[in-house]
């Protein structure tokens, strides 16, 4: 054969091999975009298992891709942050989710959705720090026989807002259980007590009003009616002044501390520091 076909056939083997070559590079390009593609979609659809299995499947056509990596890096933190979180280690959850805004190259859905998750959450661990402390001084006052002061210090917890959430289910069992306790105490010295669960209009917060001889729950309540709405009104001023959140106190909680000040001849403000 000669030289000139020798230098053809080199040609065409080339040229077989470059277009094999590109054919594969194409291939790996359409591959990684494909699987690249489907992890952002299972992201959005909050299918966090599935996205990391997508991102995984990209890297072994690209393993050196920035993106791909710092995806699959938000992927892995967020999905162990909900762990944390199933588990009750919300502080663990809280910096697993920082840590997944501080990717670069990653997913903004993620950013956003671990920002929220941060916030929400250093909101929870500041509020069951607060109910916590309240709920080892209720305990202490039942204890001392305080019951009516321990069942205030508890509306404190049972009176938040979003109780009802899991994060809390753990204090609002044992606060529960305590007031339920100190209820049954209470009703058995007489005095009048009505559950924070009642689904009476007018009775949708706890009362604990002494039940004097010869007097009704309905004279007691008319006692306690004289207290007036400015009264009230400074009345939480006081406790907030005292760094008591007076948002957790409904007005019938209130109007039980101005008759507990008024009982022992002292002001707002000192039956307010018992509450810290």
């Amino acid at each position: 054969m000669g030289r000139k076909a020798w230098l053809i056939v080199t040609l065409i083997i080339a040229v077989i091999f470059i277009g094999y070559g590109y054919t594969k590079h194409v291939e790996t390009a359409q591959y990684y975009r494909g699987a690249f593609n489907a992890g952002e979609k299972a992201i959005e659809s909050s299918k966090y298992m599935q996205a990391e299995n997508h991102f995984r499947d990209a890297l072994k056509k690209k393993p050196n891709d920035k993106a791909a990596n710092a995806h699959l890096t938000q992927v892995v933190k967020y999905r162990a942050g909900l762990k944390w979180v199933k588990k009750g280690s919300y502080t663990r959850a809280r910096q697993l989710f920082h840590e997944v805004t501080q990717v670069e190259n990653g997913s903004q859905t993620l950013v956003r959705r671990a920002a929220s998750n941060e916030t929400e959450l250093k909101e929870v661990l500041h509020e069951l720090d607060i109910f916590e402390k309240n709920y080892q001084r209720a305990k202490i006052l039942a204890t001392n026989y305080e019951y009516t002061a321990s069942n205030t210090k508890l509306a404190v917890i049972l009176g938040y807002g979003n109780i009802d959430q899991h994060y809390y289910d753990e204090i609002r069992k044992k606060a529960k259980k305590l007031q339920s306790s100190n209820d049954r105490v209470l009703a058995a010295l007489g005095y009048h007590v009505t559950g924070a669960d009642s689904s009476s209009s007018d009775t949708d917060e706890n009362t604990l009003l002494p039940r004097s001889q010869g007097t009704t729950s309905s004279g007691v309540t008319s006692a306690v009616g004289k207290i007036t709405k400015k009264q009230l009104q400074q009345a939480r001023r006081d406790l907030d002044h005292e760094g008591v959140d007076s948002k957790a106190f409904t007005d019938r909680d209130v109007r039980e501390v101005i008759t507990r000040a008024r009982e022992q001849n002292v002001s707002v403000r000192e039956i307010a520091r018992e509450f810290k």
